[in-house]
């Protein structure tokens, strides 16, 4: 119950932190940072140590996977349309954003090969693919080579993280398609609660070992340590969302029901990096076609269903809630495309399309028909 100050243009009001919610604030790592360090703290998250399991028995089985080669197939018959589109440029690139275990590359590498025996066009466009992986996880890089074989020379890699405050965008090239298949997903989130009559709040996490608390300073030392990690215990605690900067602005700009309900409601999962990596990735290149592939929905959805609905943690059904195993677990979140599509519209971008997966199919040529299954399958 900190005293407020109003402001902007909507009516929303400033929290003024106390003294004891300062502490708080500067002490732990705030739920998003936390989920950040539980993914990729070099020595112990889950993407950096390398010791993700994908595919049958894995953690999880994206639908490069699941679908190989046909998804493979799908894309580089979309790159194919993209690169015709562009008249057909000598240089013409995938660029593929998190590139998994590389199957996906693979894929599209072998499709362009085999399709170029059978057609002018298809062999020019082969000439012209130049394969690129943006990736954040080196130990990921590594598991990608050894994937593609010898068909690692023909993908260059560039390990950078888009979403990032100080990322550098290079430009790429002139033409491309981009591909970033469950990306948006794996964006660490806020978690925003609003209990009933009261402002929306931000949640921080408070770690303790043998109850005296753990300082964020020296939560990756612990964490380290398999013996510790597993005695350390964790406890939400909410703050004003000014506890965290910039967050009240981009609660204002995308999701402004926020502030306007005074019911309860379930927790709002934020992914305030989501706008800064698209706008950046819609700057790799001067004509590309961007596919964001993920499971989510539209505003609606996310201002409703409950928590377990939109964040997931460790193999699928499983029941791993986000704290049970941080470090050993995936950590992903149901992505709310109404912030994906303004944050497109706001970079100068078109949506073009928004909808099932199986709209990936229009005008590729490719039937997910009985044969193709059976394919699948061998």
């Amino acid at each position: 119950n900190a005293p407020r100050s109003c402001r902007g243009a909507i009516g929303t009001c400033a929290d003024v932190l106390t003294t004891a919610q300062r502490r708080v604030a500067h002490t732990y790592l705030s739920y998003r940072d936390f989920v950040d360090a539980a993914l990729f703290a070099p020595t112990w998250g889950y993407y950096a140590t390398g010791a993700i399991r994908f595919g049958e028995g894995g953690h999880y089985d994206t639908y490069p996977l699941a679908l190989s080669p046909v998804f493979g197939e799908i894309i580089a018959a979309r790159a194919f349309r993209q690169w015709q589109r562009c008249g057909r440029p000598a240089r013409f690139d995938v660029c593929e954003l998190g590139a998994g275990n590389g199957q996906l590359a693979l894929d599209v590498v072998v499709t362009a090969t085999r399709r170029a025996g059978q057609g002018a066009a298809w062999r020019k466009f082969d000439r012209a693919l130049r394969y690129r992986i943006i990736e954040r996880s080196p130990a990921l890089v590594a598991r990608q080579h050894e994937q593609l074989g010898a068909l690692a020379a023909r993908v260059q890699w560039r390990t950078a993280d888009l979403s990032a405050a100080d990322a550098r965008v290079p430009r790429l090239g002139d033409a491309g398609l981009v591909i970033a298949n469950e990306v948006l997903d794996c964006l660490a989130h806020h978690k925003i609660v609003r209990p009933a009559g009261k402002a929306p709040a931000v949640v921080f996490v408070a770690a303790a070992l043998a109850g005296r608390p753990i300082p964020a300073t020296r939560l990756d030392q612990v964490m380290s340590e398999p013996a510790r990690r597993g005695r350390v215990r964790l406890k939400e605690v909410a703050l004003p969302l000014d506890a965290v900067p910039g967050l009240r602005t981009f609660c204002d700009r995308y999701v402004p029901e926020l502030s306007v309900s005074r019911r309860p409601q379930p927790a709002y999962f934020a992914a305030p990096e989501m706008p800064r990596l698209i706008a950046n990735v819609g700057r790799l290149y001067r004509r590309s076609e961007m596919l964001w592939v993920d499971y989510g929905a539209t505003r609606a959805f996310h201002l409703r269903a409950p928590d377990h609905r939109k964040e997931f943690a460790g193999p699928p059904r499983s029941g791993h809630r986000v704290y049970d195993h941080p470090g050993a677990d995936d950590i992903t979140f149901m992505v709310d495309f109404t912030v994906a599509m303004d944050a497109a519209r706001g970079a100068g971008l078109r949506v073009a399309d928004y909808g099932p997966q199986a709209q990936l199919l229009r005008g590729t040529g490719v039937r997910l028909d009985a044969s193709t299954v059976d394919r699948v399958l061998q």
